[in-house]
Protein backbone atom coordinates (compact mmCIF):
# COMPACT_ATOMS: atom_id res chain seq x y z
CA UNK A 1 0.00 0.00 0.00
CA UNK A 2 1.01 3.22 -0.77
CA UNK A 3 0.10 6.40 1.35
CA UNK A 4 1.36 10.21 1.12
CA UNK A 5 1.65 11.80 3.84
CA UNK A 6 1.52 15.58 3.81
CA UNK A 7 2.22 17.84 7.23
CA UNK A 8 5.36 18.20 9.36
CA UNK A 9 7.37 16.31 12.29
CA UNK A 10 8.09 17.22 15.37
CA UNK A 11 10.60 16.34 17.39
CA UNK A 12 10.98 16.71 21.42
CA UNK A 13 13.62 16.29 23.73
CA UNK A 14 12.91 15.77 27.63
CA UNK A 15 14.37 14.63 30.88
CA UNK A 16 12.85 11.25 32.53
CA UNK A 17 12.17 10.27 36.01
CA UNK A 18 15.69 8.65 35.99
CA UNK A 19 17.45 11.21 34.52
CA UNK A 20 17.95 10.23 30.95
CA UNK A 21 17.77 12.15 28.23
CA UNK A 22 14.48 11.04 25.80
CA UNK A 23 13.76 11.62 22.39
CA UNK A 24 10.53 11.73 20.23
CA UNK A 25 9.09 12.44 16.83
CA UNK A 26 5.78 12.85 16.17
CA UNK A 27 4.40 12.96 12.30
CA UNK A 28 1.27 15.84 11.91
CA UNK A 29 -0.48 14.59 9.11
CA UNK A 30 -2.19 17.86 7.38
CA UNK A 31 -3.43 15.64 4.47
CA UNK A 32 -3.53 11.98 3.91
CA UNK A 33 -3.90 10.44 0.53
CA UNK A 34 -4.16 6.63 -0.17
CA UNK A 35 -2.60 5.46 -3.58
CA UNK A 36 -3.14 2.14 -3.75
CA UNK A 37 -4.81 -0.55 -1.85
CA UNK A 38 -3.17 -3.48 -0.54
CA UNK A 39 -2.20 -6.68 -1.96
CA UNK A 40 -4.49 -9.09 -1.45
CA UNK A 41 -2.97 -12.76 -0.91
CA UNK A 42 -4.59 -16.17 -1.09
CA UNK A 43 -6.33 -16.29 2.77
CA UNK A 44 -6.31 -12.26 3.17
CA UNK A 45 -9.57 -12.12 1.93
CA UNK A 46 -12.75 -12.08 4.45
CA UNK A 47 -14.86 -15.09 5.13
CA UNK A 48 -18.68 -13.90 4.02
CA UNK A 49 -21.44 -15.25 6.26
CA UNK A 50 -24.67 -15.93 4.97
CA UNK A 51 -26.93 -13.99 7.57
CA UNK A 52 -30.67 -14.76 5.94
CA UNK A 53 -32.03 -16.19 8.87
CA UNK A 54 -35.66 -16.32 9.79
CA UNK A 55 -37.11 -13.69 12.46
CA UNK A 56 -39.66 -15.19 14.35
CA UNK A 57 -41.72 -12.49 15.58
Amino acid sequence: MKVLVQGRIHYTKWTDAAGVDRYGCEIIAEKIDFLSRPKATEGDAPELVDRDDEVGF
